[in-house]
């Protein structure tokens, strides 16, 4: 069983569209839907915003429902000036850019206590994004931030780029990659360019937050 998540209602709906024969079903208030997704048995949920909320969901995910593969598509704001709105990036490992335990001795980003610095993404599936054609967009590999808060200012995004040599940020990824490393089960993050690095990351995903999440489907097409 493959286990998805999105994050926000337009990521969900536009993943929710191409699932046949689905049926719900609720757990601790959170709506799982299962169904085929390419003719593969898939579960899907939406995960909510922010860390605590995409972990809950994961850990929930991969418990009930036995999944052996997670996929996070969603989207997310670039750290890149090379990217641009509608463009994916597929997470080779993620880093939480909040967590600063450095006065213990910690790089900045590392969890305590965790050998992990960047939680890598299953190359197996990386590499099936690979055989993907026909899409309007370019697809990047890097590495992806999470912390739970939206980042919109342009000297700030540069900065977060620079210092973890990222190409975007979002705020559940790493949350999700942690779960799944410490749980044993296989995980990819797709995550779809919603907003630049300029300083109006606001209105540009109220715009293009649709567009970023119908890209985001069309890779799990792919892959899945």
């Amino acid at each position: 069983m493959i286990g998805i998540i999105g994050a926000v209602i337009e990521e969900a709906e536009a993943i929710k569209k191409e699932i046949k024969d689905i049926k719900s079903t609720v757990i601790n208030g959170i709506s799982f839907f299962t169904g085929k997704f390419n003719d593969k048995d898939v579960v899907f949920v939406q995960s909510g915003i922010g860390k605590v909320n995409a972990a809950i969901t994961a850990t929930l995910l991969i418990e009930k429902f036995e999944v052996n593969k997670v996929i996070f598509s969603g989207v997310a704001g670039s750290l890149d000036e090379k990217l641009k709105i509608g463009d994916v990036v597929i997470g080779r490992d993620i880093v939480q850019h909040d967590v600063d335990a450095t006065a213990f001795g910690y790089k900045m980003g590392q969890i305590p206590q965790m050998k992990e610095w960047a939680f890598e993404s299953d190359k197996e599936l990386i590499e099936k994004t690979g055989n993907i054609s026909d899409f309007d967009h370019h697809i990047f590999y890097g590495r992806i931030l999470t912390g739970d808060q939206f980042v919109s200012k342009k000297d700030l995004k540069i900065q977060l780029g620079k210092d973890f040599e990222a190409l975007c940020v979002d705020m559940e990824s790493g949350a999700v990659a942690q779960v799944c490393t410490r749980l044993g089960v296989k995980f990819l993050i797709i995550r779809s360019i919603s907003d630049s690095i300029t300083d109006e990351s606001g209105m540009e995903y109220e715009t293009f937050v649709k567009l970023a999440a119908k890209n985001s489907t069309k890779i799990l097409e792919n892959i899945i």
